[in-house]
């Protein structure tokens, strides 16, 4: 099996962790705009930052299901 997402999926992914970290984290106003900003500025669609972090998020996802399916294979069948 192989799920891969695209830049924009991971943008939105991304987009809705920063949002729930500024309004969940309990961070600071200071801290909260540095966050807003870093997002807004540096971390748009296309980016070379969302580029790095879209190809990380996809060899993460690759490497936990090829993790999985190797696991499923090595377990026993008498469990």
């Amino acid at each position: 099996m192989k799920v891969e997402l695209d830049p924009e999926e991971a943008h939105e992914l991304f987009s809705l962790l920063a949002g729930r970290l500024i309004d969940e984290a309990g961070l600071g106003n200071d801290d909260r705009a540095t966050v807003r900003r870093w997002r807004s500025e540096s971390m748009k669609p296309g980016s070379e930052g969302m580029r790095e972090l879209t190809a990380k998020i996809n060899a993460e996802i690759a490497r936990v299901i090829q993790t999985k399916a190797r696991s499923a294979v090595m377990k026993p069948d008498w469990r």
